[in-house]
């Protein structure tokens, strides 16, 4: 089997490129399990083939065997990284190919790393020659990368141990817990490792306030510093809108749904206005004391790192915005049942006169379209407790022909369901 000699500037001219790039677009989010790896392996080993030997290409490609899991898959890639090995390690003649691929070698390394930790951990479908071939590979890749690789565990040893040992799964699960070093772990295995002991905690009860202390601790775990900027613009890419429209819809049981907030967040630490979407979900479903502990736990966090308010993703949207900032901060204590936290605007608004409320609604609006909304909201609110009712349903119907050519995520469904039903009642 041959394999591209060569690394390609760029794919966009390729079909197949942007067939593989939609499919790959779904990894790690809610419609993670939607992939089509087939289509994966296919168009991966294609542009592999054919046009450019890129590590991206060959991480894409190795992420398709490990969720096909056959040998034929295997022995491919066997071939693959063969190749890699031959063309980083030719001495005779270094090309600019060569030469390019040995500086993506930190995202190759991570490749190998992450297929031989799965295959471990799930204890693929891999011959055993396969997998001696495999580790002989590595080998000579972990002495050209530089770097320690370790080995692909072989069936028949395994069985052997097991076979030896008269403990149950169970016990060694604990002692493999008790015992683990979680320093030895990278940010990805720290976060599944603590992700999954929430989950656990959490099959029997979903209430209990250990495991959401637990997930933040896979969330903000790993976090030293906030992300590094160019005049405040930072490489993280904001969260897919479709992963947004799926965590409001709330359509799955209660668990799977607060799991998938879980795992979605966890891979988003710095998504601000995701904890509030969460937060509204805890408080629809009752858990109040849930929801003060990850109300609570994010304000120490953004008072941690205060600078992420100027912060943006990529593509220019704030990681906390004004009124992400103000839903965590500003509480009214003085609540019914529920302490809901409700902008302080609201919460004086019986002891200020129209002028200081809408003074404070001025200084809150930062020119952002939900900020916009925000004050908008505040002053239909203010009219209607005042019985000017004209203008507040004024107000409303702007708010909501606003709402309906804004994208989800700019507001809650609630808002505006409640929005639209007094644009027409009032």
């Amino acid at each position: 089997m041959r394999f591209a000699s060569h690394l390609s500037d760029s794919l966009d001219s390729l079909e197949i490129y942007h067939f593989l790039e939609d499919e790959m677009a779904k990894y790690k989010t809610l419609n993670h399990k939607n992939i089509k790896w087939n289509k994966v392996y296919e168009y991966s080993l294609g542009i592999l083939q054919e046009y450019s030997i890129d590590a991206r290409i060959c991480n894409y490609f190795v992420l398709s065997c490990i969720a096909l899991n056959n040998e034929e898959s295997f022995r491919t890639l066997c071939r693959l990284f063969e190749f890699l090995a031959d063309i980083l390690q030719n001495s005779s003649q270094k090309t600019d190919d060569a030469n390019n691929l040995n500086a993506q070698s930190k995202r190759l390394r991570n490749t190998i790393e992450h297929f031989i930790m799965e295959a471990n951990r799930l204890n693929l479908s891999c011959s055993s020659q396969t997998a001696k071939d495999l580790n002989r590979i590595f080998g000579t890749l972990g002495k050209i990368l530089e770097c320690e690789l370790k080995e692909i565990q072989i069936k028949q040893k395994i069985q052997k141990k097991e076979a030896t040992s008269p403990t149950s799964n169970i016990k060694q699960t604990q002692f493999h817990a008790q015992n683990l070093d979680t320093t030895s772990l990278n940010d990805r295995e720290y976060r599944i490792f603590f992700n999954n002991l929430a989950f656990e905690l959490l099959e029997n009860n979903q209430d209990n306030l250990n495991a959401y202390a637990i997930f933040t601790e896979a969330m903000w775990g790993r976090i030293k510093m906030l992300p590094t900027h160019r005049e405040y613009i930072t490489e993280i890419t904001y969260p897919d809108k479709n992963l947004i429209q799926i965590l409001l819809q709330d359509n799955h049981s209660e668990l799977e749904h607060i799991k998938c907030f879980m795992s979605n967040l966890a891979l988003n630490p710095f998504w601000i206005e995701g904890l509030k979407f969460f937060c509204d979900f805890l408080y629809r479903h009752n858990k109040i004391n849930v929801f003060k502990l990850l109300s609570t736990l994010t304000r120490e966090f953004l008072t941690r790192f205060e600078e992420i308010s100027h912060l943006k993703f990529n593509n220019g949207e704030s990681m906390c915005s004004t009124q992400i900032l103000n839903y965590f901060f500003k509480q009214d204590t003085q609540g019914t049942d529920s302490n809901y936290i409700k902008p302080q605007a609201e919460k004086n608004k019986q002891n200020n006169t129209i002028d200081d409320i809408l003074l404070n609604i001025n200084n809150q609006n930062n020119n952002s379209l939900a900020a916009h909304i925000s004050a908008l909201i505040e002053m239909a609110k203010l009219f209607e407790e005042k019985n000017m009712h004209n203008n507040a349903k004024m107000l409303y119907t702007q708010l909501k022909d606003l709402m309906e050519k804004t994208l989800l995520k700019d507001y809650l469904l609630e808002d505006y369901s409640k929005i639209k039903i007094k644009s027409e009642k009032i």
